[in-house]
């Protein structure tokens, strides 16, 4: 069975936003797929400092609810995103939860991990969360295989046809690829070099000083850095 993990920044547990990826995920069958919904009310997620100590250590230094919803997120098969429009972004407790996932960045950590990103709004804001999220996803190594927004204005959200045929489609799209290995793709690719070519030079500089840095170790430690594409690293995975 196939684990699906929602992470939805809104608080209303009936809301548009739930609605919208309910309305998605079903069209999937229960019998092989397994689906967890995450709400930011339902863990203690401490403010971010701004320490960075995660970048050095792998880790937050608050001893919250991170580490639980995180590997959540990590041991699924498939990871699905979503947030309505707050002021043209995604919400405050969804941006604290990313923010503090920082490192996250920096290590490919979804290692390819199939990843569908949603959004709902009133009238306006139709690009604004998918276009922050997918590019947050996508510099974490998830594979983002699909993005679409449900407004109010046009009616999008009531309107039925229209629902129906784009849930149709997102399904489709996640019964192909939960069942695939993990995938590149061509931005993922250029960040990877870029990214290796940081470590490398970084690993280099820390060794002559007798320094240790988390990312440096994360790189060494799973053997990303000796490969040179992103998406040799994860035909061994």
């Amino acid at each position: 069975m196939k684990r699906i993990t929602v992470l939805n920044g809104s608080r209303r547990k009936n809301g548009n936003t739930v609605t919208f990826v309910k309305k998605i995920l079903d069209n999937l069958s229960a019998d092989e797929f397994r689906i967890e919904y995450i709400f930011p009310q339902d863990y203690t997620i401490m403010p971010c400092s701004g320490c960075g100590s995660c970048f050095d250590n792998i880790r937050c230094v608050n001893d919250d609810g991170l580490t639980i919803l995180q590997n959540k997120i990590l041991t699924s098969d498939l990871f699905i995103i979503a947030s309505p429009v707050y002021l043209h972004y995604m919400t405050a407790d969804l941006k604290l939860i990313l923010d503090k996932c920082s490192w996250w960045t920096h290590t490919f950590r979804l290692c390819g991990k199939p990843s569908v990103i949603l959004s709902t709004c009133d009238s306006n804001g139709h690009k604004t969360v998918l276009n922050a999220l997918s590019d947050i996803i996508t510099y974490m190594g998830g594979n983002v295989i699909a993005t679409a927004n449900a407004s109010q204005i046009p009616p999008q959200l009531n309107n039925e046809k229209w629902l129906n045929s784009v849930a149709t489609e997102i399904a489709k799209r996640i019964e192909k690829f939960a069942y695939l290995p993990p995938q590149s793709n061509s931005f993922l690719e250029k960040y990877f070099v870029s990214m290796r070519e940081v470590m490398l030079t970084r690993s280099e500089f820390l060794k002559k000083r007798g320094m240790i840095n988390g990312e440096v170790n994360y790189w060494e430690r799973t053997g990303m850095v000796n490969f040179k594409s992103f998406a040799e690293y994860l035909s061994t995975i």
